[in-house]
Order: structure tokens, then sequence, then C-alpha cells
């Protein structure tokens, strides 16, 4: 089964992406690895040695830091189907969801990923500022309580099925419901994607890099991750574009380490120094035992 809905809420297909269609996050890749990959490839050998299989894994950090990416590449290494749900575009559409899930008992064994789980079911009474007057990527509304419901109630449906991974998705691990991710049976595991640094943008800019036809030998990739701190995959992806419209704009074929740093003017990072800083504290104070096999 291959579905692909006119206005996307959910999808089914084979996994296209691989781990190095990704540019760093090498300790995250490694886990989850551990945690989606090696109970879908070696799941007999791993409850023989008496591991308990994670019931679903929670992958959580800023926008554009490759989540989505990361469950695909998952499914492509285990070799299964990907199954992925949009949190945000489920709003509204509980029949919607249940055939998201039923496809995914279907497919199995595939790697199940709904995106956006704050969105479906939201933590009351939450602060969702970074520091004053910084509001930045905060969802613009919930699901009901009846679409919250009936969304633990199909989680709790999928983790019956041994050959469904189930994994979520979310910008902050504070903004979920505690009900989905401190329950065994659901969320129980969770992998923190945290911001870039240096070296992660390395590995973005190796990436971006190549789509440039004609790149000057004086571009210095490791000033480029220096200088574009709290910069996310997405702001690495337009630098390079800039660049190249700048080479343009000079009448140029190639694209000099000069038009580099006049697009870095340009490119406001989307991480916020108080942003990362957030992150890091929300991380260090959360249970550890939730990020381990």
């Amino acid at each position: 089964m291959h579905k692909k809905l006119k206005n996307i809420f959910y999808e089914v297909r084979a996994p296209k992406l691989s781990f190095k269609d990704i540019g760093g996050f090498a300790d995250v890749k490694k886990i989850v690895k551990e945690f989606v990959c090696l109970p879908l490839q070696k799941k007999e050998l791993v409850k023989k040695m008496n591991l308990e299989l994670p019931a679903g894994i929670m992958m959580w950090g800023p926008l554009g830091v490759s989540i989505t990416m990361l469950a695909e590449a998952a499914a492509k290494e285990a070799g299964v189907s990907f199954v992925y749900v949009s949190g945000q575009e489920m709003l509204g559409k509980g029949k919607e969801l249940v055939r998201a899930f039923d496809d995914a008992i279907h497919e199995a064994p595939c790697v199940f990923y709904i995106s956006d789980t704050e969105w479906l079911c939201p933590r009351a009474g939450c602060d969702y500022e970074w520091e004053k007057g910084n509001l930045r990527g905060i969802p613009p509304t919930f699901a009901d309580e009846k679409l919250s419901r009936l969304f633990i109630e199909q989680i709790d449906r999928i983790n019956a099925e041994d050959n469904v991974v189930l994994m979520g998705g979310c910008y902050r691990i504070d903004t979920v419901d505690q009900a989905i991710i401190k329950e065994k049976r659901r969320f129980n595991r969770k992998i923190f994607v945290h911001p870039p640094t240096a070296k992660d943008r390395t590995g973005m800019l190796k990436i971006y890099l190549k789509t440039i036809p004609k790149l000057g030998k004086d571009v210095d990739i490791n000033e480029l991750a220096k200088i574009s701190k709290g910069y996310v995959g997405w702001d690495i992806e337009s630098l390079c574009k800039r660049a190249v419209i700048n080479a343009i704009k000079d009448g140029q074929e190639l694209v000099q380490m000069k038009h580099f740093r006049e697009s870095v003017k340009e490119i406001e990072p989307w991480l916020t120094p108080g942003m990362t800083k957030k992150y890091n504290d929300l991380y260090k104070n959360d249970c550890p035992h939730h990020y381990a096999f």
C-alpha cells in the first residue's frame, strides 16, 4: 500500500532518505539506530537477551533539525515501510487519525512516526515562553479533549502490535501531555535532538555545498560553521542559496567566501541564545532513564 493524500494528513510509503542524507548529529543517529533499527533488525535476539523493547520513542528538539528525516532514515536502515502522520494536519480529523493507525498496523513491519504531538496532546497550563517575549515556534492551536483522548486510545492500540515501531516528535518535551510520555506502555523513551553544534553545522554544510556548481577554493567550511551559530537546517540551506544569489548579483558563476559572509549578515538564526539555553536546561532537568535503552 502506498498512499499520499491530496491534503497530507498522513503518508504510507517506502522510505527514501538514509542517514547519509542528514548532515551532522552523529550522536543522535547512533541512539536512533539502537532504539529503532536494532529492535526491528534483531528483535528475537534482543528479546532473548532480556532487553525490554521501547514501547514508543519521542524525539524532541528545535524545528529544522531533521527529526522527521531521522525517523524515515531509521525505517530505510531497518528495511521496513515508513508511515508518517502530520499532527498539526490531523486537528479536527478523528476518522483520518484512526485510519492512519489502521494503515500502520496493515503495513507492519514499519516505523510509524507522528510529528507535532504537542498539537494533538498538549500539556495543560504549561509555559511556552523561551525567554521574556519570545514565543517562537509555539503552536497557534491545539486538539480538543475529544481528539486528544482518541489519540491516546490509538497509541495504546498500536502498542499491542509487535512489528510497529511507534515514534513521535515534538518541539519541546515540556509542552506534551505527561499522559503519553510518563506511561510505560506509551512513549517511554526519549531522544533529544539538540540544537546544532558547530560540528553538526559542518555536516549540514557539506550536503548543501555539494549543490553549488562552482565553489571558490577560498570557501572555508569550518569558518562557515563557526559564524553560523544558532542556524538550523533550513538556515544553512538559505545561507547557501543566498550566497549563490550574491554571486549572481556580482555577475559571477564562482561562489566565493565573501558571498557567504554577506549572506550570514542577511539571515537571522532561528535559534536565539535563550532558546538554546532553554533546550539544554530542559534536557538536563529531565529524567535520565528515559534516554537509555
